[in-house]
């Protein structure tokens, strides 16, 4: 799968923080989501859905464009 500079990814925090949608604090070393576009970061729990959906989106994109190539 193609990746770019804006998609999201589950990257360790490299700072203390907290989550954007329950306000779980967030640990530096901790496994988070982290979203560029919009500088936000989830927790696992909160960030699980909405990352998976972005990958099964981005490999329907992928096979999408396989036809056309």
């Amino acid at each position: 799968m193609q990746r770019f500079s804006n998609d999201p990814k589950q990257i360790k925090a490299r700072f203390d923080s907290s989550c954007s949608k329950c306000a779980a604090k967030i640990s530096k070393g901790q496994e988070i989501y982290y979203w560029p576009s919009s500088r936000e970061v989830f927790c696992l729990k909160c960030g699980e859905g909405p990352y998976n959906e972005f990958l099964a989106s981005a490999q329907d994109e992928e096979t999408y464009q396989s036809w056309y190539r």
